[in-house]
C-alpha cells in the first residue's frame, strides 16, 4: 500500500499533556508530544519526529495534528524536491495517513512516509502555493493560523535540508521571533530568505 506524502500527525499519550503545558507557556497552540532532553545547563523540550507512531497521531487533537502535519509536509516536500503545496493535496494526504494509521498503530509516521511514493493529486483547479515565493509582507499580513502553518512548514523544510528530524520548541520560538523581526524590516524579501538570514 502506498502512503501519500506531504502530511502527518503524531503525539504521545503521556507526552501530550506535558507539551500542552509547554506550548501554553510558549504561547503557540501547538501541543505535540515532547520529551525532555538535557540542554546547555537546562532542560530543553524537543520532539524526535522519527519516533512518532500512528497511535500517537490518532491520539492528537485536530489542532495538534494540523500543526504536526504542516511540519511533516515541509520535511517531505524538501526530501522529495518539492516547494509547492496544494491545499487539496494536503487535506487528501492527511486523511490518507489517518486511514492508514488505523491499521498500523505501532508504525512510525516518518518511516511510513519514507517508504511512500509521491503521487500527484487528481487534476483539479486546486490552489497551489509556491512556498519559496511567500514574502515577509504576505506572511505578516496573514492571520495567526496561517502564520503558524507557514512557520511549521518552513521549520520542517529547513530541518529536512539538514537531516535533523528533531523539533526543538525553544529554537523554533526563538527563530520565529527573529524571522518576524527581520520580516518587519524587510517586507519584500521572501520568508525563506529571511529564515536563512536570521534563524539559528
Amino acid at each position: 500500500m502506498t502512503v501519500p506524502l506531504p502530511i502527518i500527525a503524531v503525539s504521545d499519550g503521556g507526552f501530550i499533556q506535558k507539551l500542552e503545558t509547554l506550548m501554553r507557556k510558549l504561547a503557540f497552540g501547538l501541543a505535540l508530544a515532547a520529551s525532555m532532553l538535557p540542554g546547555a545547563g537546562h532542560a530543553q523540550a524537543t520532539l524526535d519526529m522519527t519516533q512518532v507512531t500512528c497511535a500517537n497521531y490518532l491520539a492528537m487533537s485536530p489542532d495538534q495534528a494540523r500543526v504536526f502535519s504542516a511540519w511533516m509536509s515541509g520535511w517531505f516536500n524538501q526530501k522529495f524536491g518539492y516547494i509547492t503545496v496544494g491545499f487539496d493535496d494536503f487535506a487528501r494526504n492527511v486523511a490518507s495517513i489517518r486511514q492508514w494509521c488505523t491499521g498500523n498503530l505501532q508504525a512510525t509516521i516518518m518511516s511510513a512516509l519514507e517508504r511512500s511514493i509521491p503521487q500527484p493529486g487528481p487534476p483539479t483547479g486546486q490552489i497551489k502555493v509556491d512556498m519559496s515565493l511567500i514574502t515577509c509582507k504576505q506572511f505578516l499580513s496573514s492571520d495567526a493560523e496561517r502564520q503558524e502553518m507557514i512557520a511549521y512548514w518552513m521549520s520542517g523544510y529547513f530541518r529536512a535540508s539538514r537531516s535533523q528530524p528533531v523539533f526543538d520548541f525553544q529554537r523554533f520560538a526563538n527563530n520565529k521571533k527573529a524571522v518576524g523581526n527581520y520580516c518587519r524590516k524587510n517586507g519584500g524579501e521572501t520568508v525563506m530568505s529571511a529564515i536563512q538570514k536570521s534563524a539559528r
